[in-house]
């Protein structure tokens, strides 16, 4: 038999506040911790640690996902992830000026990805668009395409960001938080209606799954997870991107 959850403290706390939006939305879903844990591929106990206030990976990839699944508020989604996010930065005691690039886990909009992009690339010694396209798996990384994400003319998808997060040395498990990055990002873009088609968003799936040839398994599975669950149901006619 299962031990009963224990309440939640009184009070405001990000963390906390959190939680207390998932469980709701578990509850009227009707679906248990051991239900969520096997549907969406984590560990019952990390599920258990998100619902008591605890882990904030955990909750902001709960906020995320919950949403869609259990039809929460994607404007409260968003203020908690937001708040999850301030309460980090506060702890860390420095200006996201200063880590962006270090620490994925602070990037929320367009902006802070392509600037935690730039900032990443100058850790990397500033190679050249060329040494990039080098760098990068199976040299596909086209110098045309990063020049003008990195000048804000448009945004990665999970695969060149992939691409250029090891053409820059970054390895797991620094890699799945970028994962994370752009999934955040691409939930933000989501609601102002951009979609892209179908089609492209198959071939991104296969050349990701091509990719894990290359870098395994545990580096690729997170952007894959983080496309797919932006893209949704990829044999659609349309899907979010």
């Amino acid at each position: 038999m299962a031990r009963p959850e224990k309440p939640l403290p009184e009070g405001s706390d990000p963390h906390i506040d959190a939680a207390r939006w998932l469980r709701g939305l578990r509850d009227r879903a009707g679906l248990t911790n051991r239900q969520l844990a096997q549907q969406l591929g984590m560990s019952e106990s990390t599920i258990s640690r998100a619902m008591a206030g605890r882990g904030s990976n955990a909750l902001v990839r709960l906020l995320f996902v919950m949403t869609f699944m259990c039809g929460g508020s994607i404007e409260e989604s968003q203020n908690l992830m937001g708040r999850l996010s301030r309460r980090r930065r506060a702890h860390l005691q420095q200006p996201i000026e200063g880590i962006l690039g270090c620490d994925p886990d602070l990037i929320t909009t367009p902006a802070e990805l392509i600037r935690g992009m730039r900032v990443l690339r100058i850790h990397a010694g500033q190679p050249s668009l060329a040494e990039l396209k080098r760098r990068s798996p199976n040299r596909t990384l086209a110098p045309t395409t990063i020049n003008e994400i990195l000048l804000g003319q448009r945004l990665p998808s999970a695969l060149v960001l992939a691409r250029f997060v090891i053409a820059c040395g970054v390895v797991t498990p620094e890699s799945d938080r970028w994962a994370r990055a752009w999934q955040r990002v691409m939930f933000s873009q989501q609601q102002s209606g951009w979609k892209s088609k179908a089609p492209f968003s198959r071939m991104i799936r296969f050349q990701l799954v091509e990719m894990e040839a290359n870098v395994g398994s545990a580096f690729s599975a997170p952007f894959q997870e983080a496309h797919e669950e932006i893209n949704g149901h990829l044999a659609g006619s349309s899907d979010h991107d």
